[in-house]
């Protein structure tokens, strides 16, 4: 998932408030992430734990390279900057 968003070992540990050792070493399978992790993961990738684990449906993030560019934008920015872009996304939706 974090590939397909298009995101650092760095900004996904910023994001889950861990290391990024930790994140390279479950990547690489050297390490597996207890629930507390799991948990964390779910909130810096902004789904849930059971969308995690879920390796029947189809992954949380979608595969498209432009949207997960927004996304990884709109995690650098403050709740009111948030909501005057979904605002703007608005405008073109209701068109």
């Amino acid at each position: 998932m974090r590939t397909e968003m298009g995101i650092s070992q760095e900004e996904l540990a910023y994001r889950c408030d861990m290391q990024p050792s930790h994140i390279g070493q479950i990547e690489r399978g050297q390490k597996n992430p207890t629930l507390v992790t799991l948990e964390k993961l779910a909130q810096g990738f902004n789904t849930t734990v059971s969308d995690l684990t879920d390796f029947d449906k189809n992954p949380a993030i979608p595969n498209d390279k432009t949207m997960n560019k927004i996304v990884s934008y709109l995690y650098k920015l403050n709740d009111k900057e948030k909501s005057q872009v979904l605002n703007i996304v608005k405008t073109f939706i209701e068109r």
